[in-house]
């Protein structure tokens, strides 16, 4: 039988919270790009790779010089406390479970690249507002990356139309359909039709026209 997890999958606002990642290398740079837009994001290393260099002169991330493998206890703790995630990312896994430990002391969240910690980072699909992660909880990096290939081929640029075109679609279906089951049917209705996907592909508005004759169709129907 497989064993069971607790793990849930959230989308959390990083508004101001401390992110704090281990190492200057390749894998701690991946992960300064993914928290550095989205959070307060410091890097601590003896090197860096060039890309933090630039983000650090960008603004979007902070960088501590520090010998990691001669650091003392207190000085990690220094540079974990009050942060939200610790990320231990060296390539020395002596090193990266020494930075777990501590930083688990002090109850905070850990994203282990090299174990399994208490918190997973999924691989991430953005068109928009439409955001998808996947993930296998690090049993197999490769699978979901196949997962992910997968489905950017189904997601197109286009759903990120589709999502701001039914948001206008509901403010205005609340101020002209006052049962929610219709303004219901009625967005399915035009998310399901091809004509306003196709629009898509003309413009924004050629798409926004199509529905609102999906629309005022649905509408002159229920008053029939």
């Amino acid at each position: 039988m497989a064993e069971t997890n607790n793990f849930l999958p959230l989308m959390l606002d990083l508004s101001g919270r401390k992110i704090v990642i281990f190492g200057g290398g390749s894998v701690g740079e991946r992960k300064a790009e993914l928290f550095s837009g989205c959070a307060d994001t410091l890097v601590a290393s003896l090197e860096f790779s060039r890309r933090l260099y630039e983000l650090e002169a960008s603004g979007q991330v902070r960088l501590v010089r520090l010998d990691l493998l001669a650091a003392s206890d207190f000085e990690l703790r220094e540079l974990i406390s009050g942060a939200f995630i610790a990320i231990p990312a060296t390539s020395n896994f002596g090193l990266n479970q020494k930075i777990a430990a501590i930083a688990r002391k002090s109850d905070i969240l850990i994203n282990q690249v090299d174990a399994l910690g208490n918190v997973v980072i999924p691989s991430v699909i953005k068109r928009g507002d439409l955001v998808i992660g996947i993930s296998t909880l690090g049993h197999s990096p490769a699978v979901s990356k196949y997962t992910r290939r997968q489905i950017e081929g189904l997601i197109t640029p286009e759903y990120s139309d589709m999502i701001r075109l039914q948001g206008e679609l509901r403010n205005y279906l609340k101020q002209h359909v006052p049962e929610q089951r219709q303004r219901k049917a009625i967005l399915w209705e035009i998310l399901e039709s091809e004509a306003v996907w196709n629009g898509f592909s003309e413009s924004y508005e050629k798409a926004a026209e199509r529905a609102y004759e999906i629309i005022s169709h649905c509408l002159e129907n229920s008053e029939g």
